[in-house]
């Protein structure tokens, strides 16, 4: 994955989330730094980015113990979306939303606002 400061870092290509939003498919990839690692990753753009969130888009950590149900299933709860360190400040690199996890729906639920720099 590319960082907003050009670097280029390893990430494995977890899983799948496949989800209806408004009654429209939708398709996100899961990432890990590590096999070994439990929590996974969910960079994610949508149509609010860059008008009501921040524009590079908002992140999702699943953790397994929280979000992956006895049945076997995972929950996706976007109300824990949050803004990467670099949506707050220049001095932090953050990963890019690889354009396979860039949604053509809005997510309006977890965090938006950010401090422009």
């Amino acid at each position: 994955m590319t960082y907003t400061r050009g670097e280029e870092v390893e990430f494995l290509r977890w899983g799948e989330f496949r989800f209806k939003v408004g009654g429209r498919d939708c398709v996100l990839q899961a990432y890990k730094r590590d096999p070994q690692q439990e929590e996974l990753f969910l960079p994610f753009r949508d149509l609010t980015s860059g008008e009501e969130s921040y524009p590079a888009g908002r992140y999702l950590d699943l953790q397994p113990q929280e979000h992956y149900t006895k049945e076997g299933n995972w929950i996706l709860d976007f109300n824990r979306a949050y803004n990467p360190w670099c949506a707050h400040s220049q001095a932090y690199t953050c990963p890019l939303v690889p354009p396979e996890n860039w949604l053509k729906v809005r997510i309006t639920a977890g965090e938006k606002s950010f401090s422009p720099r």
